[in-house]
């Protein structure tokens, strides 16, 4: 766990801008989603921006979709604050469960002993305020990195087995 500190997602900051996450999709005044190519019928994507034409009637041409996340989202509208998150998480990062078999069971096998257990890294993030991203994730380490989040990949959960054999 981590209690305190602040976390800067420049992952966060491109991807709202760019138009990458869910919060960036919308449908436009025709009901069609605005990623969708411009085109000149009702089924037309993109999306009509506020404003004027030069002869002060109503804007009535449509942009394209990243046009509309540049000028709503992420980096272009919002300040880097905007990015800044509390890097306090709790998490289980790893747990080990061993079994050690009884001597008489392993006694015929000319073994001193023989121990099985299962063992999973990165099986729960139980609490986060870093959004999409693993909290320990991202490109760098030490204290260069720290309070600084950019390349986050998905965290990978790993669960395998080991089988001890003591002679």
């Amino acid at each position: 766990m981590q209690k305190g500190g602040d976390i800067f997602s420049l992952d966060r900051s491109y991807g709202l801008a760019t138009g990458l996450y869910a919060e960036t999709a919308a449908n436009n005044d025709l009901g069609n989603p605005i990623r969708n190519p411009i085109t000149t019928g009702a089924d037309s994507g993109g999306i009509i921006l506020p404003g004027v034409q030069a002869d002060g009637t109503p804007n009535t041409v449509r942009a394209p979709g990243p046009e509309y996340y540049g000028n709503s989202f992420g980096y272009r509208r919002q300040p880097n604050r905007a990015f800044i998150y509390d890097a306090s998480y709790i998490k289980l990062r790893e747990v080990a469960i061993s079994y050690e078999f009884p001597k008489k069971w392993i006694g015929k096998m000319s073994l001193d002993g023989l121990k099985l257990s299962i063992v999973g890294t990165n099986l729960w993030i139980i609490e986060k305020h870093l959004p999409d991203a693993d909290p320990e994730s991202g490109l760098g380490s030490g204290n260069l990195s720290a309070g600084y989040s950019v390349g986050s990949l998905p965290s990978t959960r790993n669960i395998g087995c080991n089988l001890t054999f003591k002679f």
